[in-house]
């Protein structure tokens, strides 16, 4: 997979966020969007995954030499931000089941998943109205493994967890880039940036 901005110019109101961003993006690396707030990593994101379009200039996806349509590409692509929604009402194993059958995706063993991401058995059976603001960013991140996308848009990863957290997302995303998917995180966390293989300034 490859995703490639050309000319990419982007405005919002008299602020304009980007003019002629050119770069590109390949599996098998995790790039880090770094920034002050307001630069514009959650907007490229955004581009990245096709949920906005430029104003002027080009964003699209290749597999191998074949461009992807939009909505082919959308269903390759896993977000976690921090306007993702959870179900309150519904426990933390039904949102998983929720979000991940929007894709179409089995979940084969969901006590392991959430294992994976620092959540027990009991806690899969919580309402999400139960959770703590850790917790929830770690239901999230299980969403995005039970996807099984090929790109992963990343915005905050690390937000609202401890030590032991932000290392489980870290190993996740070493482990996401082992498997050749395409990862973008925008951080602030100098140690995510450290952890990435390149680092895009804005």
């Amino acid at each position: 997979m490859r995703i490639v901005f050309d000319g990419v110019k982007l405005s919002f109101g008299d602020k304009i966020i980007f003019d002629g961003l050119t770069t590109e993006f390949e599996s098998g690396r995790a790039t880090a969007i770094v920034g002050a707030n307001g630069a514009g990593k959650s907007t490229l994101l955004k581009l990245a995954g096709r949920f906005l379009e430029p104003d002027d200039g080009t964003v699209k996806a290749f597999d191998g030499d074949k461009e992807l349509l939009r909505a082919e590409y959308r269903k390759r692509i896993a977000a976690l931000a921090p306007t993702m929604n959870l179900y309150d009402r519904l426990t933390a194993s039904e949102n998983l089941k929720f979000f991940a059958g929007l894709r179409d995706a089995a979940i084969d063993d969901i006590d392991g998943l959430f294992a994976r991401v620092g959540l027990t058995v009991g806690d899969g059976k919580k309402y999400v109205g139960e959770y703590s603001t850790g917790m929830k960013q770690r239901l999230k991140l299980a969403i995005v493994l039970a996807v099984d996308a090929d790109v992963w848009l990343l915005d905050e990863p690390g937000a609202n967890l401890d030590e032991a957290g932000r290392s489980m997302v870290l190993s996740e995303i070493a482990r996401a880039v082992g498997e050749k998917k395409l990862i973008l995180l925008a951080t602030n966390d100098p140690i995510e940036a450290e952890a990435a293989e390149n680092v895009l300034r804005l």
